[in-house]
């Protein structure tokens, strides 16, 4: 099976031209959309950290970044004990971050590489990033099929048939972290409840 990339146009997710979101589709043979990613790209600089930034997005009311913001970043830089893990350099000029919203196979072509392969086209295309993060979650809980921005987007997550995914938390750890990502460990006990997802961290080295 021959797989095709196409990264769709980034666009600009909310009122801050350093947020951007963008659309990655897998394409087959038949030119059929067998896989996608969902993924927001923010920039942070020296005068607008992490801290600073994730005001600025939560007064948007228009971000994920949350948890991975607040934890694990200093200023522009991912944080310190993740530096050498994802094999990354601090520096005092802008960085970009990549986080992604969703990641998804159709069934009938999981276990053949697709996901592997859309990952490692994102690190390659996205070389310059310090990290990607995924909150990792089961599709079901956040994705709906029948609410959807294209005709097309609907069609293919229908097609995935969520309601019957049976792909779980534990399948979907051990895939981040065989493809290359590092779970970041959280304590719920500061948490009013604890968190429906997992963190985890990648850079386009580790992938």
């Amino acid at each position: 099976m021959n797989l095709t990339i196409e990264f769709n146009k980034p666009e600009i997710k909310s009122a801050f031209d350093w947020q951007l979101i963008q659309e990655i589709n897998v394409k087959n043979d038949d030119n059929q959309i067998i896989a996608k990613a969902e993924i927001e790209i923010i920039t942070l600089n020296k005068h607008r950290g992490a801290d600073e930034s994730y005001e600025l997005l939560s007064q948007q009311d228009a971000t994920d970044w949350e948890v991975p913001l607040n934890l694990f970043f200093k200023k522009q830089n991912v944080a310190a004990d993740l530096v050498e893990k994802l094999q990354a350099k601090v520096d005092a000029k802008a960085k970009d971050h990549i986080l992604i919203e969703a990641i998804s196979v159709l069934p009938a072509f999981r276990k053949q590489g697709v996901a592997n392969f859309l990952l490692k086209e994102i690190a390659e295309h996205y070389s310059k990033v310090q990290s990607i993060s995924v909150l990792s979650m089961p599709m079901s809980l956040f994705v709906d099929a029948q609410d959807c921005e294209t005709e097309e987007n609907k069609a293919y997550y229908q097609a995935m048939n969520l309601a019957e995914d049976e792909l779980n938390n534990e399948q979907l750890s051990a895939f981040f972290e065989h493809s290359g990502f590092i779970h970041l460990a959280i304590d719920d006990s500061a948490l009013e409840a604890p968190l429906p997802f997992k963190v985890f961290m990648a850079s386009p080295k580790t992938l």
